[in-house]
């Protein structure tokens, strides 16, 4: 099945890289929680506003993601790197942000460390390793923005 499970990831991954949302989302489950990159865990409902609402502001976001090894039964880790360009202002109403304005600013995020945990073939949680400089707030900052992001 490990092979299979990386597959799966990388496959995730490519299909946000490229704003494939009927792709990436099927392989999310019902149940899927997202930790680490927001100040709080998201559903799977929560997660895809924050994916929309990040391809809306930088529409060639890449998440540049390597070292992908199975680290055991139903998982899989990797470290990803997200670069992009906003070309366009955004909200994520599920962190309660204000409008964030266009600022034409790239964004390099340092590389951070990414747990899968699969079932089914589904992913089921994604874990953020959270650094400094990293996550959402990481990203908001390299735009120059100070705004309060919801805990």
């Amino acid at each position: 099945m490990s092979e299979r499970e990386i597959e799966i990831v990388r496959d995730f991954m490519s299909a946000l890289d490229n704003n494939e949302q009927d792709i990436y989302e099927g392989y999310l489950s019902d149940n899927f929680v997202f930790s680490g990159w927001t100040p709080r865990p998201l559903d799977r409902h929560g997660f895809l506003e924050v994916v929309h609402a990040l391809e809306e502001g930088f529409p060639g976001l890449t998440y540049n993601l390597h070292n992908v090894l199975e680290e055991g039964e139903n998982r899989v880790s990797a470290t990803w790197q997200v670069t992009g360009y906003q070309s366009n202002s955004f909200i994520i109403p599920v962190l309660g942000t204000p409008p964030i304005p266009q600022t034409a600013q790239s964004i390099s995020m340092p590389s951070e460390n990414v747990n899968y945990i699969l079932g089914d073939e589904k992913i089921q949680r994604i874990e953020v390793e959270q650094i400094y400089g990293g996550g959402i707030k990481g990203l908001i900052a390299q735009l120059g923005i100070d705004i309060p992001i919801i805990q």
